[in-house]
Order: structure tokens, then C-alpha cells, then sequence
């Protein structure tokens, strides 16, 4: 499957290619901001001698993390989407972390990963990386007490963790390009790129200046 995921990762843009006989190639732009990504996806395209619609699927991470970094690569696929004609793997950063562990453990995991503002984004899965129940944002104390009572506890893209030992997983473009290929290999479909939105567990942090009124356009 010739596949493309696409990735803000905290330090630059990301994207992975794989083609027809499952070969990787990846690329990313540290130091970059989100406009670099279009370009990005073009010299990778250029370098495969791929073009738009040659892409049999787009893939990327919906979040939950950074609102600017996931917008960003969400709004992307989307635009992909829209020009390669392309369906979306679009899973959440908690389930491709399910995913990458589910394999070599035969326990039921309960996933972490970066809720802001001192919280932490949580979601229990079974032993076969199958979701139970929604993901929920829980302050600090509470996702410790949660981590202490789980089986397995997996973090991911987490720096600053003093609960049990855990796992740790970090996500790259690759990753979600290869979990999104494991997906397709099961039998599991992708959606349209209009369907593709970003999970967002909380508001965002930004705030109206004072004495600023919001103005909505018509």
C-alpha cells in the first residue's frame, strides 16, 4: 500500500512514505513551523517519484496534544485528502501507542499521554489494543491512583512521570504511517479526509486580551 502520514512532532514537521512493497521513507525538518509540512510532503513525493494521486491512504495522529501542532497536520491530511482523493487512518496518539505494545504483552494497558496544564489524557485498553471505554482528561493525583491500580501502564511522548514504572512509547510519522498499514492489513477502513478531526480533551489555553471584544464573522 502506498501510504503517507503525516506528523507535527514538537521539534519540526514529520512525514513517512511507505510504498507498494512496504519500504519506508522518511523524512522531517527540525527546528521547522507548520508551514514547512506542504513542502515537505512534496520533496517526499518527488524524491519516491510518487505524485498526489498515486497515494492509496493518508494517515495521521488526531491528538489528544499540542492544539497547534495537531490542527496543523489534521488540516493538512484533510487538504490531502481533498486532492489525492485518499481516505484517512486517522487514529488517536493514546491508540497507536495501544497499538505499537499490544502485541508483545498479553495484559490490559492503560495509556498516558500529555493533557497540559498539568493533566495527563487517559484511556484503558484490552490486551488486543481495543479501546474500553472514551479517553478522559484526569489531573495529576488522579492519573497516578489510576496508574498504581492498572496492569500495565504505557506513556507516551511523556517526559515528567513519577508514577509506577511503565513503558514508554514515542511516536514518530513512521509509526503512525505503520500502524495505519497494520489497520489496512486487518481489514479495518479508513475514513473520508472530511470526517478527520482533532481530539481535543480540553479548551485551549489561549485567552481574549482585555478589553477586546470576540468577533465572529457572518
Amino acid at each position: 500500500m502506498r501510504l503517507l502520514a503525516l506528523r507535527m512532532a514538537p521539534a519540526g514537521p514529520e512525514v513517512a512514505l511507505l510504498d507498494a512493497s512496504g519500504r519506508a521513507l522518511q523524512r522531517a525538518r527540525p527546528g521547522a513551523r507548520a508551514e514547512a509540512l506542504a513542502p515537505l510532503v512534496g520533496e517526499t513525493l518527488a524524491e519516491a517519484g510518487l505524485d498526489f494521486p498515486d497515494l492509496e491512504a493518508l494517515a495521521v495522529a488526531t491528538g489528544p496534544g499540542s492544539f497547534t501542532a495537531t490542527r496543523a497536520a489534521v488540516a493538512a491530511v484533510r487538504a490531502l485528502a481533498l486532492a489525492a482523493g485518499s481516505p484517512v487512518y486517522a487514529p488517536s496518539v493514546l491508540e497507536l501507542a495501544a497499538e505499537t505494545v499490544a502485541q508483545a504483552e498479553g495484559s490490559p494497558l492503560l495509556v498516558l499521554g500529555p493533557g497540559g496544564r498539568d493533566s495527563f489524557a487517559v484511556q484503558r485498553f484490552d490486551a488486543h489494543a481495543v479501546p474500553q471505554g472514551p479517553p478522559a482528561l484526569l489531573e495529576r493525583d488522579a492519573a497516578l491512583a489510576a496508574a498504581r491500580a492498572a496492569e500495565r501502564v504505557v506513556l507516551v511522548d511523556l517526559e515528567d512521570w513519577a508514577g509506577p514504572p511503565a513503558l514508554r512509547v514515542r511516536l514518530d510519522a513512521l509509526a503512525v504511517a505503520r500502524a495505519a498499514a497494520a489497520r489496512a492489513a486487518r481489514g479495518i477502513a479508513p475514513v473520508a479526509g472530511s470526517a478527520v478531526r482533532p481530539l481535543y480533551l480540553r479548551a485551549p489555553d489561549a485567552r481574549l486580551e482585555a478589553g477586546r471584544p470576540l468577533v465572529v464573522a457572518a
